[in-house]
């Protein structure tokens, strides 16, 4: 007796579909996700613009005779700077977009 074809059988062409179905849906996956990334990269480059070039005078601090600045820090637009004097320390807060004095704190002396 001769033996059937195993190729013909319905088990090996539903395995057959089953392979295909799957490769096709796991190679559809793998587009999905690298569109999902170049979405993401596009939405974080639009959210995070490089910093528009700053048009104006630049501001200048004039310390006391024997200040220096002993720290500066900036933070939410403003240089925060701690200064030593020959008559204590103090804070001068000052508007990156101005250039102006915005808060000051002095100390007394050492």
């Amino acid at each position: 007796m001769a033996e059937a074809d195993p190729r013909s059988s319905g088990t090996y062409r539903a395995a057959l579909a089953a392979v295909i179905i799957l490769s096709v849906l796991l190679v559809a996956g793998l587009v999905a996700v690298a569109a999902g990334f170049v979405r993401q990269y596009r939405l974080y480059q639009a959210h995070h613009a490089p910093p528009m070039a700053v048009t104006g005078a630049a501001a200048s601090v004039i310390l006391a005779p024997g200040a220096h600045i002993v720290s500066a820090a900036t933070d939410a637009g403003r240089l925060v700077l701690h200064v030593q004097t020959a008559h204590g320390a103090e804070v001068d807060v000052m508007d990156l977009s101005t250039g102006r004095l915005t808060a000051q704190v002095k100390d007394g002396p050492p």
